[in-house]
């Protein structure tokens, strides 16, 4: 058999396993592992794509949080605890890292279309088509009749500031938005915020604001929990 029809059919194979969720007890892991040691050190035979760092010369990080920590993974109806994620918000990518048969640490672009949901510590994310009609990764604040969902991204920019041409990577920037009724609702203060609402609502959420001292556009994710609990418990008759 050539090569590339082996390469096809391996590909194949590992693809309908997962699709077929033929993983029973094994950890993600484990299973990419067995996977290396079966049918070569090919990550392509997995996903489709091994990740490689190419911003070694630039300032900070494209990730969310630069460390991978223990993670919870949906794919494709199928959890996976305790694996090792980060998260590259500049190229919105779901890195696994994990330990391949030789005990060398190999990292994978995790399918975006495949991934339904993620943790990172006690942050959730999942994936969600947007306002663009695009699927992104939200992070999940709250998920009932009113959601509130993050979307973090970074910029990639030339440092004007040195003598040299170097680049770096902004802080995380958060997109913040309302989902209701099947609509998205971008808000970056109190007043946009009252926009998914009917004057009623307004007047009796815009009270509940200023007597929580909550300040909309630097809340804590607790704080805009609290409120969207409080926009949930009233009466939403169009909804």
């Amino acid at each position: 058999m050539c090569m590339k029809r082996r390469v096809a059919f391996l590909i194949l194979i590992v693809l309908q396993v997962i699709a077929g969720g033929i993983v029973y007890g094994q950890s993600l892991t484990d299973y990419l592992a067995e996977c290396e040691l079966k049918y070569g050190s090919d990550a392509d035979l997995v996903n489709g794509e091994k990740y490689f760092y190419p911003y070694s010369t630039s300032d900070g990080d494209p990730f969310f949080i630069f460390e991978s920590g223990s993670s919870k993974l949906r794919i494709k109806g199928k959890e996976f605890e305790e694996q090792s994620l980060r998260y590259d918000i500049y190229n919105h990518l779901l890195i696994l890292d994990y330990k391949d048969v030789y005990g060398g640490t190999t990292s994978l672009v995790l399918r975006n279309e495949w991934v339904e949901s993620f943790s990172l510590g006690s942050l959730q994310f999942k994936g969600i088509l947007g306002p663009e009609g695009e699927r992104n990764f939200f992070q999940v604040i709250t998920e009932s009749r009113i959601s509130c969902l993050y979307r973090w991204s970074k910029d990639y920019q030339l440092n004007l500031n040195s003598g040299v041409q170097n680049y770096y990577f902004t802080e995380p920037q958060k997109e913040a938005f309302l989902f209701v009724a099947d609509q998205f609702y971008s808000f970056r203060s109190t007043r946009s915020f009252l926009k998914a609402f009917d004057q009623e609502q307004q007047k009796a959420i815009k009270l509940f604001i200023r007597q929580a001292k909550i300040k909309v556009k630097n809340s804590t994710d607790s704080q805009m929990r609290h409120l969207i609990e409080y926009c949930n418990s009233l009466p939403h008759e169009d909804l």
